[in-house]
């Protein structure tokens, strides 16, 4: 397997991050952490209860198309929630209607055989490619063998750590031990990183996660760089060369993105961030009446810039989205509300509807839809 190591360790390192901003407790173990374990937690339980379900330790040859066989997978193919496709359950339970004996004689093998990679290919011959379900099979077998599979979302992170290995339309026991391998190394690799053990499911949990953990870790250094301007805009309002200007006709290049904490960031003017502030009177446009305190050294109302069209997303866009038609004055409330808040997509359709039209204009073209994906 081929990975850059470096910036493997900067995605663990962000899951970290994630974990510990989210649970609030340092990370020395994924097993104990309460949130990780509440995330990721269900597919230990899972296989537990398949396993009390198979008790395959006590299955006989003589079994094989008896019923008893089939209807214990069956069940414990249905414990299986959030990881074998539900027409992939169906599909199944059509199969062994079909054909009673073939299929317990499969099943037997897979649960009492000696060969998995045999046994595996025959599953796939009998039942079809489904990956979803012959790799679910398998991981209720044994959690420190095998691994559950979701071939498109797999290859969807194989490819964000840039490894060149698909899973999707490639269901066979060549490709699944391959599959296996990767996870083992990625698995080793953590281990070295964070300096305790994990079991090879937990660490199909972490990949699994690296992506959101990555997206939460950008919009927190997005927040702070946020946090930043709004400072910044406080410092510049007693400054006499601040001159307070509408809206332009021209688009604006984007400038040039610097990183911290390993994380791309666009640079934010305090004097474009100022001057929409002034366009909005300083009011809170999401409603106008909010109170607020006024600010230091100024007379004028204190309300905070906001991105319409998140900056953590400039790379998607030709143009600058650091420009007064995309920033929007909130008071803190609202501000707090639009990035945590429960109505918080209510309150971003509102604000589209008021700016969408002047965003066309600076040629941030964006549809309703799209926008509210980024939150």
């Amino acid at each position: 397997m081929q990975i850059n190591i470096e910036r493997f360790y900067k995605y663990l390192d962000g899951f970290k991050k994630y974990i510990e901003n989210t649970s609030g407790s340092l990370l020395f173990d994924l097993t104990t952490n309460e949130f990780f374990m509440q995330e990721e937690g269900y597919k230990h339980n899972v296989y537990s209860n398949a396993q009390k379900i198979l008790c395959f330790d006590n299955w006989k040859s003589t079994d094989v198309g008896l019923g008893r066989i089939s209807q214990k997978v069956i069940q414990a193919v249905d414990e299986g929630e959030n990881l074998v496709y539900h027409l992939q359950k169906i599909y199944f339970r059509n199969k062994v209607t079909e054909n009673l004996i073939g299929a317990e004689q499969i099943l037997y093998n897979v649960y009492c055989g000696e060969n998995d990679r045999k046994s595996f290919d025959d599953a796939v011959k009998f039942f079809g490619g489904k990956y979803d379900l012959i790799a679910y099979l398998f991981f209720i077998k044994n959690k420190n063998k095998y691994l559950p599979i979701s071939p498109k979302n797999f290859d969807d992170h194989f490819e964000f750590l840039n490894i060149s290995f698909k899973t999707s339309r490639k269901c066979n026991s060549e490709n699944y031990f391959e599959f296996l391998e990767h996870i083992e190394g990625l698995k080793t690799l953590m281990e070295q990183y964070y300096g305790f053990e994990i079991n090879l499911l937990d660490a199909h949990s972490v990949i699994w996660q690296l992506r959101v953990a990555n997206n939460a870790v950008a919009h927190i250094e997005e927040n702070n760089a946020d946090t930043v301007l709004s400072h910044e805009v406080n410092d510049l309002l007693p400054k006499k060369e601040f001159k307070p200007k509408g809206y332009t006709e021209e688009t604006k290049e984007k400038s040039q993105a610097f990183y911290t904490n390993g994380h791309k960031v666009y640079p934010r003017s305090r004097f474009v961030a100022l001057n929409a502030l002034y366009i909005a009177d300083n009011k809170c446009e999401i409603e106008p009446s909010h109170e607020s305190f006024i600010r230091k050294n100024s007379d004028v109302r204190y309300m905070e810039p906001h991105h319409l069209v998140p900056m953590a997303y400039s790379d998607e866009f030709e143009v600058s989205l650091d420009v007064e038609e995309n920033i929007i004055s909130l008071c803190s409330n609202c501000h707090n509300e639009i990035h945590y808040g429960k109505n918080a997509k209510e309150l971003v359709t509102k604000l589209y509807e008021k700016r969408k039209d002047l965003l066309v204009k600076k040629g941030i073209n964006i549809t309703l839809e799209k926008l509210l994906e980024l939150y």
